[in-house]
């Protein structure tokens, strides 16, 4: 039994960005009955205000797994979150000591850069960020400009790099959206990579949550073939039809 308040003997953070199934990875390792896979803590909806002594901040938010007698504390963290809303000049530096305080870091990505971003125009257009199985969505279509979307393409692979980057020296375990996420056939098989990272047994999962973003693009997308036309011709032409 953990004392309320006491401190986690196991501890993650899950480095990523939006658009990434960061919500379903966290919604299924927190079937575990050992974990509490927390929020986005460094996101100024829950923060309040930047975090000045983000070291300080993280033990305290740890506490909270106690509070659900859970020994295992883990929190999700975005790129952009450390450097441009608490604006730390060396945020690299804190992951790293994060992790040699005992840390233990999973990087979840995406691959597929063109319906991410197209991802993330929709939940910005319309507002919808998940969908679970029992609810009726009707998908409204949008508009998609060309350029916008090849240089948000663009921006978004520097983001890539750089995270690789700050974990270059911070062992971790990778996880990719395409292959761990977005087919629920595989999530019991994620889920379990991630318990055996931590040190933990196996436990069954699932999830409601289910794509947004329905295979077929043409189904969201009002100038589809504008769209198709623009990256036909480019390296992101294998990306249209992929998930």
């Amino acid at each position: 039994m953990l004392l309320t308040g006491g401190s986690p003997s196991k501890k993650f953070v899950i480095y990523t960005r939006g658009r990434t199934g960061s919500t379903v990875l966290s919604d299924l390792i927190n079937c575990h009955p050992d974990i509490f896979c927390d929020v986005e803590i460094f996101n100024f909806i829950y923060s309040n205000s930047e975090v000045k002594f983000p070291h300080l901040y993280i033990k305290s938010c740890s506490k909270r797994a106690a509070l659900f007698n859970k020994k295992v504390y883990g929190f999700k963290v975005k790129i952009s979150q450390l450097q441009n809303e608490h604006k730390y000049e060396d945020y690299a530096k804190i992951l790293e000591e994060l992790s040699e305080d005992g840390w233990k870091f999973i990087h979840l990505k995406r691959m597929n850069h063109l319906r991410h971003k197209i991802s993330n125009l929709f939940t910005t257009k319309e507002n919808i960020y998940h969908v679970k199985s029992s609810e009726n969505l009707i998908r409204p279509k949008i508009e998609v400009d060309c350029q916008l979307l090849f240089d948000s393409i663009k921006f978004s692979e520097n983001v890539e790099r750089t995270e690789e980057e700050n974990l270059s020296n911070i062992p971790n375990l990778k996880l990719i959206y395409e292959k761990d996420l977005s087919d629920n056939t595989f999530h019991q098989q994620t889920a379990n990579k991630v318990f055996q990272y931590l040190g933990l047994p196996s436990h069954a999962v699932t999830t409601e949550y289910r794509r947004l973003i329905p295979e077929n693009l043409e189904d969201i997308i009002i100038n589809y073939d504008e769209l198709n036309k623009c990256f036909k011709d480019t390296e992101y032409s294998k990306f249209l039809n992929g998930k």
